[in-house]
This record gives C-alpha cells, structure tokens and sequence, in this order.
C-alpha cells in the first residue's frame, strides 16, 4: 500500500471573503436591478407627443428654415432671401 502526501504549503488558497466585499457586490447586484426595473417600467409609460395641425406643421417648417437662412445670411444674402421668401410662403399657404 502507497501513501500519498499533500503539500498545502504549496496550493493556492481560495481568496477569503470579506463582508465588506460581500456587501459591494450586493449593492452593486441591486444597482443593476435598479436600473433594469426603471428601464422596463419607462418604457411603458412613454409620453407621446401631441400631434400637430397642419397649421402648426407649416409655421414649425417656415421657422426651421427660417434659422438656416439666418445661419447662411451672411455668406449668402441672395440665397438666404430666397429661403426666407420660401418659409413665408410655406407658412401662409402662398405657393403660386
């Protein structure tokens, strides 16, 4: 019959847990079900915004482009009166 000797000095060692540890991992875990429990809640109770008239649509339109003539006014004043003509015209229904 053989005996077999283990060495312990030799193996590694599991690393010891702390409570310290054990309670960031914790925090961390209920942090992440946080999250994911707002995450799934906002997305049922998403505001939907109110759809424009077709007024409202066209005055939003003419002051978009209104801000991109302004933008381009200065290296392009011919162009940018153009754009401003445009948005009027969009606005108040003018398109002849």
């Amino acid at each position: 019959m053989t005996t077999a000797t283990l060495n312990t000095s030799t193996m590694a060692s599991a690393p010891s847990t702390t409570i310290g540890f054990a309670a960031t991992e914790l925090a961390v875990a209920a942090q992440r079900l946080a999250l994911a429990i707002w995450t799934a809640l906002a997305a049922s109770f998403t505001w939907h915004a109110k759809a424009l008239t077709p007024q409202q649509a066209a005055q939003q339109a003419a002051q978009e482009l209104r801000v991109f003539a302004s933008s381009i006014a200065a290296n392009d004043p011919s162009h940018a009166n153009d754009l401003f003509a445009a948005a009027d015209r969009h606005e108040f229904g003018d398109n002849s």
